[in-house]
């Protein structure tokens, strides 16, 4: 299994359904937030760098800001980690 995202295309941000593997670890709070209504989302921006955001009732709730490569898993691993620690580790 691996973590769904809406990955916006440049150039005109047309929406692509796409996925991420991550460890089973990552993929399981993934879930467990997607199941509590948060979304993925991902774009290439103007840099060339990426930008990772998680989503829930239209309010951004984490963003992290990466280049493009092997930095977007270490990215994408905070991003949960850190959500999952807001949402259920209260």
């Amino acid at each position: 299994m691996s973590i769904p995202f809406t990955q916006f295309m440049r150039p005109d941000g047309r929406p692509v359904q796409t996925s991420i593997d991550m460890s089973k670890e990552i993929e399981d709070k993934a879930f467990k937030l997607i199941d509590a209504g948060y979304f993925f989302e991902s774009e290439v921006l103007q840099d060339e760098g990426i930008s990772l955001t998680c989503t829930k009732d239209d309010e951004n709730m984490g963003i992290e800001l990466c280049e493009n490569g092997p930095e977007v898993e270490q990215a994408l691993k905070r991003l949960v980690e850190e959500l999952y620690k807001f949402e259920f580790e209260k």
